[in-house]
C-alpha cells in the first residue's frame, strides 16, 4: 500500500503541500537561527523559541509547540529533514491534509509535554523528533492493527529501525529519548482515533 516514488519538486509540493510547507519553515528558521549566532547557541535558541522548562512554568506555553521546527546543529536539522521526507507524504495522503497536520502537531508536543515534565528543568530543548517518532508511531499502529496496510517485510523492517533509533538514544545522553517515546506513544494512540474520523477507513 505505502510506496515512496520520486517526484519533481513542483508535483511533491502540490501532493504534499503540508510536508513542504513544514520542511520550508523548518528550513527558514534553521537559516534565521544560522545566521544570528548559530543553531547550537543556547542563547539563539531559547530567542527563536527553544524548550525551556523554566520559562513554561512562566507562562510561555507556545515553547511547546514552536520547536517542533527548531533544530540544533546542521546534523539534526538533515536528519530530521530528511526523515520528515521519507516518512509523511504517505501519511499526509492516508489521512488528509488538515488531519495529518494535527497528527505531526500533537505528537510533537506530546514529546515537548514529556520532556517538559521529565526532563532535566536547567536543559534547553528542540527539534522535530517527537512529530518524527509519531510518524513512526502510526507505522507502527499500521503494520500491528491494521493488517494488509504494509508489506510484512516492510513492518517488520521499520519496527527494527525503531528499535534501532530507541537504542541509540538510550547511549546518547544529547538525544532527548523522553520526546521521541512522547512521540511514538502518541502517534501509536492517536492513528486509530485519526483513521476513523476519515470516512470509510
Amino acid at each position: 500500500m505505502f510506496q515512496h516514488t520520486q517526484l519533481p519538486p513542483r508535483r511533491f509540493k502540490s501532493y504534499f503541500p503540508i510536508v513542504t510547507l513544514i520542511l520550508l519553515v523548518q528550513t527558514v528558521l534553521f537559516l534565521l537561527m544560522t545566521i544570528s549566532g548559530g543553531s547550537k547557541n543556547p542563547f539563539v535558541l531559547q530567542a527563536f523559541g527553544a524548550l525551556v522548562p523554566a520559562l513554561v512554568v512562566e507562562g510561555e506555553w507556545w515553547r511547546l509547540v514552536v520547536p517542533i521546527f527548531l533544530h540544533i546543529g546542521v546534523t539534526h536539522f538533515l536528519f530530521n529533514s530528511f526523515s520528515l521526507y521519507i516518512l509523511a507524504p504517505q501519511l499526509e495522503w492516508l489521512f488528509g491534509r488538515w488531519r495529518f497536520l494535527l497528527l505531526y502537531l500533537v505528537t510533537g508536543i506530546a514529546g515537548n509535554l514529556a520532556t517538559f515534565y521529565l526532563e532535566f528543568p536547567g536543559n534547553i530543548s528542540a527539534g522535530a523528533s517527537g512529530s518524527i517518532y509519531g510518524l513512526f508511531g502510526v507505522y507502527v499502529y499500521l503494520f500491528l492493527f491494521r493488517k494488509g496496510s504494509m508489506d510484512p517485510d516492510t513492518g517488520k523492517g521499520l519496527l527494527a529501525l525503531v528499535g534501532i533509533n530507541l537504542l541509540l538514544s538510550v547511549m546518547d545522553p544529547s538525544i532527548n529519548l523522553i520526546a521521541h517515546l512522547g512521540g511514538l506513544i502518541s502517534g501509536l494512540l492517536l492513528a486509530g482515533p485519526l483513521l476513523r474520523l476519515k470516512k470509510g477507513l
